[in-house]
């Protein structure tokens, strides 16, 4: 059954995916280096030392830049591995070339660590589709990181790494969405109040 809730976030997902299509490759670059300028001040100002991130689709805020920093400046990055069953594990960021994972993203080439080791780090910075203005995160749809967000415990901030058009003033939330802290966008770091 189609609810209204699900034509919204349909709807949502499409602008989305339609806007992102379209940036120039001068405006990806331009996107690119201040998210990692925004990433690596959200970084420094919180003293996280070992933080989540991910590999960008080609759609997606690229945060290679603070990638690259993190790894030059001894920050320990886990980054998702898309399992089968829908579910995540997570590798440490490192200096090995990056492989072909689900779906097509790409994956780090380390170890497999459990859903849980992102219980251990400081700060999570995830990948979304958009975020409102009250912390609702929605996905591209498959729960991937509702899933994973809802095994942690602790669960450390979490912020949504998404372009300043992607931030709504609301969005559909249902019972198994867990809301962000916060948004990085190349323009603004937010912190949402509690």
């Amino acid at each position: 059954m189609v609810t209204a809730a699900s034509e919204r976030k349909r709807s949502v997902r499409n602008a989305v995916r339609e806007r992102r299509a379209a940036s120039s490759a001068a405006q990806r670059a331009s996107d690119a280096a201040a998210l990692g300028a925004r990433l690596i001040e959200l970084v420094e100002r919180t003293g996280a030392t070992r933080v989540s991130c991910y590999l960008p689709t080609a759609t997606e805020p690229d945060p290679r830049a603070f990638l690259s920093w993190a790894l030059a400046h001894g920050v320990e990055v886990l980054l998702p591995i898309s399992l089968p069953d829908q579910a995540l594990a997570w590798a440490l960021h490192s200096a090995v070339p990056p492989i072909p994972g689900r779906h097509g993203i790409l994956e780090p080439a380390g170890e497999r660590l459990p859903v849980t080791a992102a219980s251990t780090a400081d700060l999570l910075l995830i990948p979304a589709c958009a975020v409102d203005e009250t912390g609702t995160r929605l996905g591209w749809g498959l729960g991937y990181f509702d899933r994973a967000l809802a095994a942690l415990d602790p669960l450390p901030p979490v912020y949504a790494v998404v372009f300043e058009a992607d931030v709504f003033a609301e969005l559909p939330r249902d019972p198994h969405d867990v809301p962000v802290t916060g948004t990085v966008t190349p323009a603004s770091i937010r912190r949402f109040s509690a």
